[in-house]
């Protein structure tokens, strides 16, 4: 069923997406988009934006930063020039970590990542959710990693990685506020899973990287369809089943 519609162009529903201007986000934009999603993406740059309406000319590119306290006011503001209702937010915008042994591992780093992970999950809820509580199904999809499984990591499983520490801990405190955001929401009909999109062949991927960007889009692509009240609370890989926590 079509929700709105938009110059003469039919479209489904509304979507928001973080790191919107490469990789998984970028992909995840023109897959929403040719199946005429109404799209928000989120980039940091103005020549981000430009880039995606060249693209994508019918998208609304917001242009704030995830992990600045002003991406609130600024996400809130431009969805409410185009919209009262949003159907799906996907946190996607990320941040990799370098350090992997404890003599190397900074503050700074470990800062910068928590920033991004979870409080700009943090602004990004706080901005949308009036939006998403307007919607017939909510949903709120936030990108994490299988390195942020607790149990995994207890098992030995990421030992020979080489994976940083920042990383896995940004990602491990960000399914806790999945977790979290999900026990307050489910309630309201929101619902609120975390998602591992598979090992994705980038600039910094880990040395088994398997998946091209578009591969991995499309199987969170499918997800959010599939995504409801009944499936909130779950940290799954697409395709493949659930993860533990």
């Amino acid at each position: 069923m079509y929700l709105h519609q938009k110059g003469g162009r039919r479209v489904k529903e509304t979507v928001c997406i973080t790191g919107a201007s490469r990789g998984l986000g970028y992909e995840l934009t023109k897959l929403f988009y040719v199946h005429h999603y109404r799209v928000f993406p989120l980039v940091r740059s103005i020549t981000a934006a430009e880039n995606l309406l060249n693209e994508m000319p019918n998208c609304h590119p917001i242009i704030a930063d995830v992990a600045e306290d002003t991406c609130t006011d600024i996400l809130k503001s431009a969805l409410s020039a185009h919209t009262d209702v949003l159907d799906i937010l996907i946190n996607n915008a990320g941040i990799p970590g370098i350090a992997y042994q404890i003599t190397t591992v900074t503050t700074q780093e470990t800062s910068a990542l928590f920033n991004v992970h979870n409080l700009g999950v943090i602004r990004t809820v706080q901005a949308t959710l009036s939006f998403l509580e307007r919607s017939a199904k909510p949903r709120i999809i936030n990108v994490s990693s299988r390195l942020a499984s607790l149990t995994k990591t207890a098992s030995g499983e990421f030992n020979e990685g080489g994976f940083s520490y920042s990383y896995r801990m940004a990602k491990a405190a960000q399914n806790m506020l999945t977790l979290c955001l999900d026990q307050e929401l489910r309630s309201k009909g929101v619902h609120v899973s975390s998602v591992h999109p598979g090992k994705i062949n980038t600039n910094c991927a880990s040395y088994d990287a398997n998946l091209e960007p578009n591969e991995a889009a499309k199987k969170v692509f499918d997800w959010c369809k599939t995504a409801g009240v009944h499936n909130s609370g779950s940290f799954v890989e697409p395709g493949m089943g659930g993860l533990p926590w």
